[in-house]
């Protein structure tokens, strides 16, 4: 990423930015980061990565790859999201601070955050209670959990 973009990067965060800097002596942090992921807004789009990724220093280092996806109105403020995998945009949106989420086969599966329930889906997979609703999440996804309370606190903190 060339200085400029990331000085006009910058402008648009609202980051103070002195000097000459490269990629690799500051990270610029962006309001729309998650545990887990770095993101930056760029010509109003919203970059998502995993943090710490190959994907996300490659990117600090030649700008935009060659291999995009592309989510349209599907970030926050209906921001268009783009990253190099949709595994990595989904992981992102379905993130909410205070629960553990993780897709398999299309669903989501959200938890509180160090919770005992968590931490047996983390060893063991699917508990043998389960509470379905059916396309209740993010882009309609369906969401599953051991506790319908969870699915309620989630949905209310979307």
């Amino acid at each position: 990423m060339s200085l400029f973009r990331k000085i006009v990067l910058a402008m648009s965060l609202g980051v103070l930015v002195a000097g000459c800097a490269t990629a690799d002596s500051h990270k610029m942090s962006s309001p729309y980061d998650k545990p887990g992921f770095t993101t930056m807004v760029e010509d109003g789009r919203l970059w998502v990565f995993k943090s710490g990724s190959k994907e996300l220093a490659d990117f600090q280092k030649k700008g935009e790859p060659a291999k995009q996806v592309t989510r349209i109105a599907a970030g926050p403020n209906r921001m268009t999201v783009k990253s190099t995998d949709s595994a990595t945009i989904d992981a992102y949106i379905v993130k909410k601070a205070g629960f553990e989420t993780k897709i398999e086969d299309g669903r989501l599966w959200v938890f509180k955050s160090g919770s005992k329930e968590w931490e047996a889906f983390s060893k063991h997979g699917e508990p043998a209670k389960q509470v379905t609703r059916i396309a209740a999440g993010p882009g309609g996804m369906t969401i599953k959990s051991s506790d319908s309370k969870v699915i309620d606190e989630y949905l209310a903190a979307m």
